[in-house]
């Protein structure tokens, strides 16, 4: 092995470490810290490095692109904040945060690409394994605290959210240093969708689920856009090849935009997995629902499957009884394989749909993961 390639997988170990460092010791490492030591990487690889230094293709016309893309997004993320509502931003915009949080951010993701182009276009084979991990555990050390993550809710956060969309994120931005030795580019583009947290002062309140998978599938859209672009002036692609993509890639949003639309519970339609025996003989454990939210006016009889919260947690059981109090319907509900009627009753307000359809077993393994954090 050439020296040369010595030195740099031993500068990509170095980096690796440091940033597991980063994750492990939070305490200690904040993002100004973590910007200094990205600082002295990247000094080191400008010096040690020594990476090819030909022009990247289509530069101002694909910073533009990912610009829009960018500034889209953000667009469709508010545009679905109209529906599922806002919250206040955590940080505010003020002195404090642009010195501790913006601009720390805003130069860590500028060094980290920075480094990557300078890595990749060295060696573009090993190298772009080892910093796609290299990338991801920046990333989880970014947006967690490795301590905090204790219950199933916080590991589905951590993976679907965290890792499995920085993955899908950092193979994309290697993408487009290795075909279009670009950095400039992905730095806009991480820049805009990430720093509006600290910047604007509502955040849209969309489902962590339903944007883990908008995450993920983004960058998926993205390589399509610039394969259909940019590529197609280096080789014709033929009509149909071109067919084919956009079939496939319709076919493959509009099927997650309905798992998203049903998982994340926000739309008209939803899907619940059934996590006890009290409707056992009907529906299950481990089954899933699909049910329906109550349209206005629409009635709720006897005999329905219905869900409904009860302090703060979604049941699914049977209404055997309503009466009318003059002030509203009280409805009355049991589980199809309890002995006794629930406590007390539910008024509309506490409704939230009918169940349409049952799914066996889809949800055995949420079960099985619940059960092992219990």
């Amino acid at each position: 092995m050439r020296s040369d390639k010595i030195i740099l997988y031993m500068i990509e170990l170095a980096f690796m470490i440091s940033l597991l460092c980063f994750v492990f010791m939070s305490d200690i490492f904040n993002k100004i810290t973590m910007a200094v030591v990205l600082l002295v990487f990247m000094i080191i690889v400008k010096i040690l490095v020594k990476s090819d230094k030909v022009k990247g293709k289509y530069n101002k016309k694909l910073n533009i692109t990912m610009t829009v893309i960018a500034i889209t997004y953000l667009a469709v993320i508010y545009i679905l904040g109209i529906y599922t509502g806002f919250y206040n931003a955590a940080i505010k915009l003020t002195g404090w945060s642009i010195i501790n949080h913006i601009l720390p951010y805003i130069v860590i993701i500028i060094l980290t690409e920075i480094i990557r182009k300078d890595i990749l276009l060295k060696d573009n084979k090993k190298s772009n394994i080892i910093i796609l991990i290299a990338t991801v555990i920046l990333e989880v050390a970014l947006t967690t605290n490795i301590y905090n993550v204790k219950t199933l809710t916080d590991y589905y956060i951590l993976i679907g959210f965290i890792i499995f969309s920085s993955i899908a994120n950092n193979m994309l931005y290697n993408y487009i240093i290795l075909k279009y030795r670009n950095c400039t580019a992905t730095i806009i583009y991480r820049i805009i969708t990430t720093i509006y947290v600290y910047i604007i002062p509502i955040i849209p309140n969309i489902h962590i689920l339903f944007e883990s998978i908008l995450r993920v599938i983004m960058p998926y859209i993205i390589y399509i856009i610039l394969e259909n672009l940019y590529a197609k002036k280096e080789k014709q692609t033929s009509k149909t090849t071109k067919t084919k993509d956009i079939i496939i890639t319709s076919i493959l949003a509009t099927i997650a935009a309905m798992l998203i639309m049903l998982i994340s519970c926000q739309f008209k339609y939803g899907i619940l997995v059934i996590g006890s025996e009290s409707m056992t003989g009907t529906l299950n454990k481990s089954d899933a629902i699909i049910y329906k939210r109550l349209d206005k006016n629409e009635k709720i009889e006897i005999g329905d499957i219905i869900v409904f919260k009860q302090e703060g947690v979604r049941i699914i059981h049977r209404v055997v009884d309503k009466k009318d109090a003059g002030t509203g319907i009280k409805y009355f509900t049991k589980g199809d394989a309890n002995i006794n009627e629930d406590d007390d009753y539910r008024l509309e307000s506490d409704i939230i749909g009918k169940v349409k359809l049952r799914i066996p077993y889809i949800g055995k393994p949420t079960i099985l993961l619940n059960e092992m954090f219990e």
